[in-house]
Protein backbone atom coordinates (compact mmCIF):
# COMPACT_ATOMS: atom_id res chain seq x y z
CA UNK A 1 0.00 0.00 0.00
CA UNK A 2 1.39 3.59 -0.75
CA UNK A 3 1.33 5.97 1.86
CA UNK A 4 0.04 9.36 1.30
CA UNK A 5 1.55 12.83 2.93
CA UNK A 6 -1.62 13.21 5.28
CA UNK A 7 -1.54 17.49 4.31
CA UNK A 8 -0.96 16.27 0.73
CA UNK A 9 -4.33 14.06 0.92
CA UNK A 10 -6.44 16.59 2.88
CA UNK A 11 -5.22 19.26 -0.11
CA UNK A 12 -6.81 16.93 -3.06
CA UNK A 13 -10.02 17.28 -4.24
CA UNK A 14 -11.40 14.09 -6.27
CA UNK A 15 -14.07 14.50 -8.94
CA UNK A 16 -15.87 17.07 -10.41
CA UNK A 17 -18.49 17.08 -8.17
CA UNK A 18 -15.96 17.34 -4.78
CA UNK A 19 -14.13 20.54 -6.82
CA UNK A 20 -17.26 21.85 -8.18
CA UNK A 21 -18.56 22.32 -4.62
CA UNK A 22 -15.03 23.58 -3.22
CA UNK A 23 -15.46 26.70 -5.34
CA UNK A 24 -19.30 26.95 -5.85
CA UNK A 25 -19.02 26.49 -9.51
CA UNK A 26 -21.83 24.43 -11.33
CA UNK A 27 -20.78 20.80 -12.17
CA UNK A 28 -20.94 21.21 -15.79
CA UNK A 29 -18.88 24.30 -15.90
CA UNK A 30 -16.23 23.11 -13.96
CA UNK A 31 -15.78 20.55 -15.85
CA UNK A 32 -15.68 22.67 -18.94
CA UNK A 33 -12.55 24.95 -17.18
CA UNK A 34 -10.76 21.93 -16.66
CA UNK A 35 -11.04 20.41 -19.64
CA UNK A 36 -9.77 23.68 -21.35
CA UNK A 37 -7.40 24.21 -18.89
CA UNK A 38 -8.85 27.04 -17.28
CA UNK A 39 -8.72 25.77 -13.77
CA UNK A 40 -5.46 24.14 -12.40
CA UNK A 41 -5.76 20.51 -12.20
CA UNK A 42 -5.55 16.71 -13.94
CA UNK A 43 -7.07 13.09 -14.67
CA UNK A 44 -5.53 10.54 -12.42
CA UNK A 45 -7.22 7.46 -14.20
CA UNK A 46 -10.79 8.63 -15.42
CA UNK A 47 -11.41 10.89 -12.64
CA UNK A 48 -10.57 14.86 -12.40
CA UNK A 49 -7.94 15.52 -9.42
CA UNK A 50 -7.10 19.39 -7.91
CA UNK A 51 -5.02 20.83 -5.07
CA UNK A 52 -7.27 23.02 -2.60
CA UNK A 53 -4.21 25.20 -2.49
CA UNK A 54 -3.58 25.84 -6.48
CA UNK A 55 -7.42 26.62 -6.72
CA UNK A 56 -7.15 29.01 -3.71
CA UNK A 57 -3.77 30.61 -5.61
CA UNK A 58 -5.82 30.57 -8.72
CA UNK A 59 -8.53 32.51 -8.07
CA UNK A 60 -6.30 34.64 -5.50
CA UNK A 61 -4.76 36.11 -8.71
CA UNK A 62 -8.41 36.22 -10.48
CA UNK A 63 -9.49 38.86 -8.31
CA UNK A 64 -6.41 40.70 -7.75
CA UNK A 65 -6.36 41.41 -11.64
CA UNK A 66 -9.73 43.01 -10.86
CA UNK A 67 -8.53 45.02 -8.18
CA UNK A 68 -5.73 46.54 -10.14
Amino acid sequence: MIKVDPELADDLLRGVDRISQFINEDRRATYYKLVTGKLPGGKEGAQWVASKGELRKHYAKLTAGKAA
